[in-house]
């Protein structure tokens, strides 16, 4: 399945089904992951809220993620993906959550960077699953691509979870 609203819409139908719960942290793809899964008329019925925590202090505050985590690990980490899903499952009482941390593009003005790249983590109350992927479009392209891993990864972290 690579046509998002295609997922979408599967997802929407599965996770009705086992009455989940979604929410999304999204720091690189700015709320494109909860554009994408509210798209479709009755999405209500399983997505529950997303937080865009661009900022490492919006990260802490509205996520629970570790000064330390983000000084030892970096922002784009899996450790930092982690401690977004665990703290957004706390904040919402969802079922599943999932969560996005990278780098969308190169800055040209900086030295030593980091290359373009994403941390997914798809998590639930007692188990989770992480994946990094390198990057290598622009930046729109990179948000879609990352849209795209994180919802196709959430059906089948449900599947794989729930069946």
């Amino acid at each position: 399945m690579n046509d998002i609203s295609e997922v979408v819409r599967n997802l929407m139908s599965l996770a009705t089904k086992k009455d989940i719960t979604i929410s999304s942290a999204e720091s690189c793809t700015g709320g494109l992951i909860s554009k994408y899964l509210t798209d479709l008329s009755g999405s209500s019925k399983f997505f529950n809220s997303s937080v865009i925590a661009y900022s490492n202090t919006s990260k802490i505050k509205l996520l629970n993620v570790s000064k330390k985590t983000l000084k030892e690990q970096g922002a784009v980490s899996k450790e930092v993906a982690i401690e977004m899903a665990k703290g957004l499952l706390e904040a919402t009482n969802s079922t599943i959550a999932i969560a996005v941390t990278g780098i969308m593009e190169l800055n040209k003005n900086e030295d030593n960077q980091k290359p373009t790249g994403v941390w997914i983590c798809w998590c639930c109350a007692d188990q989770y699953k992480t994946l990094y992927r390198d990057l290598e479009g622009n930046r729109t392209e990179n948000r879609t691509e990352t849209a795209r891993l994180g919802i196709s990864g959430l059906y089948d972290f449900i599947k794989e979870i729930y069946f």
